[in-house]
């Protein structure tokens, strides 16, 4: 499993730019290797940034690790795994999970307990995926439709990562 994390992990830095600091139009703070401030202010990382240095590769895969890609080791396939943590990191574990609740047919609470699991690895991988990526693409659309003005400069870039995501 450590391997195979450790190739996941790889995948989603490179969707999310490398370990780089920027700064998001339309957000209030910074986002660092994809960890947004505002979203994980306590994240330890946060105080070599502060001091103008980056932080330990180790420390990024450790909250990867923990905040995402933990509480899905008990799905069976990798590639169901990889395209939920990888939703995950750019819109939430709570959301990626309801998303893959909503494909399987479990009540959508955002908790990935034994029906979701169970669900899931009982799911055809290659349904599961075409499902989710659909379900995700009708995420960000109906995102960038609601609010246009927020939302609507990052939907090319939504829709290329969710393509490449699969590809990679």
């Amino acid at each position: 499993m450590k391997e195979e994390f450790e190739t996941h992990f790889q995948k989603v830095i490179q969707l999310e730019g490398g370990f780089r600091l920027i700064q998001n139009p339309n957000e209030k703070a910074k986002t660092y290797a994809g960890i947004y401030r505002i979203s994980h202010p306590n994240w330890e990382g946060w105080e070599f940034i502060d001091r103008d240095e980056s932080p330990p590769t180790e420390m990024v895969r450790k909250f990867y690790y923990e905040n995402y890609y933990k509480r899905l080791e008990e799905i069976k396939d990798p590639q169901v795994r990889f395209i939920i943590f990888e939703f995950a990191v750019n819109a939430g574990l709570k959301k990626a999970i309801k998303l893959a609740q909503a494909v399987v047919g479990t009540s959508p609470d955002g908790i990935i307990g034994p029906k979701t699991i169970s669900a899931l690895n009982s799911t055809l991988p290659l349904d599961f995926i075409k499902s989710y990526l659909l379900a995700r693409i009708k995420h960000y659309l109906d995102l960038a439709n609601k609010d246009p003005k927020r939302y609507g400069i990052y939907l090319r870039g939504w829709l290329n990562r969710t393509f490449r995501g699969v590809m990679l």
